[in-house]
């Protein structure tokens, strides 16, 4: 009895340890200033407001002037994070694919080395390599662009994105893929008909995860980026701090934002998620 109170106790509390600080954002996103800054803290709005979202579409003068117009930009670096976010889980989703099959059905010399050393890049710090990045990025003239960052978080995401499809490609039977080649599938379509289906659950687990890794990152799309044409939420997120003139419900609005894109569409797949990371443990 007394261990089944603890394990209960442990995860309501690391359950409140999760939701409170969204809750919190949440609440504040609907306060006026002052509410939020009055001490005692409000655990609830007094006079809930949605101006806060909505000058994201009609600024104030002063809300514009808000870290550079950041209240502005925020609907424009949404859609940005959606677009380098999409395109990269796309991209890892293609190249990760072909590579996880290779090392899932063919067995061939140093395969294991290669993997390895594909997960050591991971381990490299990003500030060791983003002066590299930013020279390349310049020399091809993609600086401030899509491509740039798409192409950097391909580069963080592959590795793991191989290794999930690769644990979770080898939970398919084998006989299914002979079944479909006696049938006359040629190696495209037996992948577009029956193999990629099956994997649907590696798959979507492979994609939120080089969609999740895209969204967040900050460093390098600070330094790739330097106008709203390219910049992703967290660089527009970081400028709502400021010495002059600091707004924390505008802040906490604008954290919201950030956060929905990804918990909804972790909120639809999570099922498919949760199969595609403990398939490979399982059976594999």
């Amino acid at each position: 009895m007394t261990r089944k109170v603890v394990l209960y106790a442990l995860a309501i509390g690391f359950a409140l340890y999760l939701v409170v600080p969204f809750y919190w954002i949440v609440n504040m996103s609907f306060m006026h200033e002052v509410d939020a800054a009055s001490v005692p803290p409000h655990f609830l709005p007094h006079d809930p407001t949605a101006a806060n979202y909505l000058s994201f579409v009609n600024p104030s003068t002063d809300q514009a002037l808000v870290g550079s117009n950041a209240v502005g930009d925020t609907p424009y670096a949404v859609l940005n994070s959606l677009v380098v976010a999409f395109s990269t889980a796309v991209v890892n989703l293609v190249l990760g694919t072909f590579a996880a099959y290779s090392f899932s059905r063919i067995q061939f010399r140093g395969s294991q080395v290669l993997l390895i050393v594909y997960l050591l890049t991971r381990m490299v710090p990003g500030i060791a390599i983003i002066i590299p990045f930013y020279l390349v990025m310049r020399a091809l003239d993609l600086l401030d662009t899509y491509g740039a960052l798409i192409l950097s978080y391909t580069t963080f995401a592959l590795p793991i994105t191989i290794w999930i499809l690769k644990d979770y490609f080898r939970t398919v039977p084998r006989e299914l893929e002979d079944a479909a080649r006696v049938d006359r599938c040629g190696w495209f379509r037996m992948m577009w008909t029956v193999f990629l289906p099956i994997s649907a659950p590696g798959l979507v687990a492979a994609a939120i995860f080089s969609f999740m890794t895209a969204w967040n990152e900050f460093m390098f799309a600070l330094f790739m980026t330097s106008s709203i044409s390219s910049q992703t939420i967290p660089v527009i997120a970081a400028n709502f701090a400021t010495d002059l003139n600091t707004q924390v419900t505008l802040m906490a609005a604008a954290g919201v934002l950030a956060v929905v894109p990804p918990l909804v569409l972790v909120l639809i797949c999570q099922r498919l998620i949760v199969q595609g990371m403990a398939a490979g443990s399982v059976k594999g």
